[in-house]
């Protein structure tokens, strides 16, 4: 068994956001790129612009994972703005149709107190998917959306995270989420 699939190596698991490769190595995983894509897109460029762009791809590929779409575009583009576009067009790629895929929609309603929550059915797990709404404290449902008090956004939260894990959504500002993946079945029993 290599160190690449030792616990270690797979709680510290990113992945590279340029060809979307696992990264297992330090250098890596610090950078959000891995060894050939470093390669491949960094040639000619000072050490400055190489390490400021290397700031930049990290916190893209860390946005990346946690679903922060509008966030890595504009990472993007600050990547670009240095001068390296293929690099930047390469991380613009990976998300390029996350608008198209968008599922969830959330709308600001009452006057900004509470959501307007449209989502997919969710019909193989039915009862708990209802059950799962009904425990959130002062949800109603109205004109097809389930309507969740602001104050309420975190029970909405792990709702999401339960029954929508990779999917795409639109918030109330507009910009386009990702509910995260739940943690590996490695890393949840070596939590445990």
């Amino acid at each position: 068994m290599g160190y690449e699939n030792s616990i270690a190596c797979k709680k510290l698991d990113i992945h590279c956001c340029c060809c979307g490769k696992e990264l297992v190595d330090s250098i890596s995983t610090e950078l959000g790129i891995g060894p050939d894509c470093r390669k491949e897109y960094t040639g000619g460029i000072t050490p400055a612009v190489q390490r400021e762009c290397n700031v930049l791809t990290h916190r893209a590929a860390i946005a990346s994972t946690e679903g922060r779409v509008e966030e890595v575009r504009d990472l993007a583009q600050k990547i670009a703005d240095l001068g390296l576009t293929t690099l930047a067009d390469r991380i613009r790629e990976r998300f390029v149709n996350a608008e198209k895929n968008v599922k969830i929609v959330l709308v600001s309603v009452d006057g900004g107190a509470a959501l307007a929550v449209t989502t997919p059915f969710r019909r193989g797990a039915k009862d708990a998917f209802i059950a799962a709404w009904r425990k959130i404290p002062g949800r109603r449902y109205r004109n097809g959306a389930n309507i969740v008090p602001v104050s309420e956004k975190r029970m909405l939260w792990e709702l999401l995270k339960e029954f929508f894990p990779g999917i795409y959504g639109k918030g109330p500002d507009g910009k386009v989420f990702r509910v995260p993946q739940p943690p590996k079945q490695d890393e949840a029993k070596e939590a445990a």
